[in-house]
């Protein structure tokens, strides 16, 4: 029984007619530069709107907040600056070295390319097939992804909670979400961060009008009522199927319902409670045992360490993504809270 409308999906999806690839990587760059140029403009309007702004010398309070707030600013604008430049390196390092293979050129030097070869290219090379590939190509590389991808995932359960308690609405999250789709999300919960930490009540100024505003009424939310954990075990069970699947024509649709999967933490009718977290992480935890079972005799401390240091450009992005994430988790839980 044939499938309508596969053999037209197949065809513009593979050499030389790779249009849906080279699509879905154009839009991600497209939404990536979007998400993150209108991300940091806002958050360095509303920076210097409040850090401008002089502030009374007797509110010892929220001067104190102030600097507070401030110090941890300054600390994840870094963390989210180192983030943005290990991704773009390595991006940029990933599509030069796959085009220089791809063209048979053993010179770096491409000042010779124009529009018509990278045209070319993207259409019938395999580049975002290859950039999946190398993910899963062997077991340290199927361990950065899958560290990769649940710290993106909790991430994100992270923010949707976050944004719940401080009732931002669907225009404030939208950038983030972009962000958490299209680049690090050591990034993108960086950024996230300043946002929190900006909107903090301990530092908003005082009301000095004798009739103050009234307070605007928080969104209208439906009662959530969809569980984490159908969701929390697709992710999970994706993951331990990618590999075995790499050579499978599924492989790309799978990773990309994978990756659409992430997005499931912000609908409104989902349950975010801690004690459904929790039986995520648990759950996560036996999925991750299992796969280290199954690729125990090719895994080794040594070998995840060489495949951050060594491997391709696309597994070190998700590889130091991982290593980013961790390290905010630190900061987070060292001080710089909200």
């Amino acid at each position: 029984m044939e499938i309508p409308g596969y053999n037209e999906l197949v065809y513009y999806s593979t050499p030389p007619n790779s249009y849906i690839g080279t699509a879905i990587f154009l839009s991600y760059i497209v939404a990536a530069v979007y998400a993150t140029t209108s991300t940091t403009y806002s958050l360095y309007s509303q920076y210097s709107s409040i850090f401008n702004t002089p502030a009374a010398k007797e509110d010892t309070t929220r001067n104190a907040a102030l600097a507070a707030r401030a110090r941890h600013v300054k600390i994840y604008a870094f963390i989210a600056s180192l983030s943005f430049a290990t991704l773009a390196y390595h991006m940029l390092m990933f599509l030069i070295t796959h085009y220089l293979e791809w063209s048979g050129k053993k010179s770096s030097s491409l000042g010779a390319v124009n529009i018509e070869q990278l045209k070319s290219w993207m259409l019938e090379s395999t580049l975002f097939h290859d950039f999946g590939q190398e993910l899963v190509q062997n077991a340290p590389n199927a361990a950065w992804t899958e560290a990769a991808i649940l710290a993106t995932w909790f991430w994100n359960i992270y923010m949707a909670q976050k944004a719940r308690a401080r009732n931002y609405d669907a225009s404030t999250m939208r950038n983030y979400i972009l962000l958490s789709q299209t680049l690090p999300i050591s990034f993108a919960v960086s950024l996230f961060l300043i946002q929190l930490h900006l909107s903090s009540p301990d530092i908003a100024p005082a009301q000095t009008s004798k009739d103050p505003a009234k307070p605007v009424a928080a969104p209208q939310r439906r009662k959530p009522i969809a569980s984490l954990q159908i969701p929390n075990i697709l992710v999970n069970a994706s993951l331990l199927a990618l590999p075995p699947l790499r050579s499978n024509s599924i492989f790309m649709v799978l990773l990309l319902v994978t990756r659409a999967v992430l997005l499931v933490p912000h609908w409104a009718l989902m349950s975010l409670k801690d004690s459904d977290v929790v039986k995520c992480i648990t759950i996560s935890g036996g999925f991750v045992v299992a796969n280290m079972a199954m690729m125990k005799k090719d895994f080794s401390p040594a070998a995840l360490r060489g495949s951050l240091e060594d491997g391709g450009h696309a597994i070190k992005a998700l590889g130091w993504d991982t290593v980013l994430g961790a390290l905010v988790y630190i900061v987070l839980g060292w001080g710089g809270g909200v």
